[in-house]
């Protein structure tokens, strides 16, 4: 395992409902802790009335491997993000639906972490998110606050589809960094679609195992 500093690191999942950010998160806490690496949660999407599914709500029906803390209040979440992190460890944030407006959670978020992860569906629509997203870093970068490193995930993508590769060869050379992992949809009664509230079964070699690895690496370095 890829050795933390001493201060740890954050990372944050953003992208927009339904890409998979709490399903993917919650399966790396356990693959995380499975590998002795000290890490927490915290949740920065506060759910409505018709949004359920969050990942601390995920942690209270079972047991993620990791504790995982409820949303703080947006001006707190960069002290939360330090103060929580352990020693050597991981700081993991969830998100809500991402959304770039002055006074909202998301720029608060990617102040506070190392890591941007970009959850994306492999589609021509979710190119315009990637490119708020970069542009909400450069606004950062801008006003000389601390700003993450940006990565994408491919996320909910169909094994029998070409349109995953066409889309990394586009971000690739539209200068983004995409991860080699990738979260496969899986809407099987035992497949990621419908883990929520179920225990994560950490398993080697898993496509999880891969992407948990693969963070830790890139977070890391």
């Amino acid at each position: 395992m890829p050795v933390l500093p001493s201060e740890g690191r954050r990372i944050a999942l953003i992208g927009k409902g339904g890409a998979g950010k709490s399903t993917t998160l919650a399966q790396c806490l356990a693959y995380w802790s499975s590998y002795g690496v000290p890490c927490i949660g915290i949740d920065t999407d506060i759910p409505g009335d018709d949004e359920h599914g969050t990942l601390y709500e995920h942690a209270q029906l079972v047991d993620l491997g990791a504790p995982v803390y409820p949303a703080p209040a947006i001006h707190q979440i960069r002290n939360e993000a330090i103060r929580l992190t352990p020693e050597k460890g991981l700081g993991a944030l969830d998100t809500g639906a991402w959304e770039r407006k002055a006074g909202g959670p998301h720029i608060a978020v990617l102040s506070s972490v190392d890591l941007a992860v970009l959850c994306m569906q492999p589609t021509r629509n979710e190119l315009n998110r990637a490119a708020s997203v970069l542009g909400a870093i450069q606004q950062l970068e801008a006003t000389g606050a601390h700003a993450p490193q940006l990565v994408i995930l491919l996320s909910m993508v169909d094994r029998s589809a070409a349109s995953a590769d066409d889309m990394d060869v586009t971000l690739s050379e539209a200068g983004y960094t995409v991860l080699r992992s990738r979260f496969h949809l899986s809407n099987g009664r035992d497949g990621l679609a419908q883990s929520f509230g179920e225990p994560v079964r950490v398993k080697e070699d898993s496509e999880m195992d891969v992407l948990a690895r693969e963070l830790l690496d890139v977070v890391a370095r």
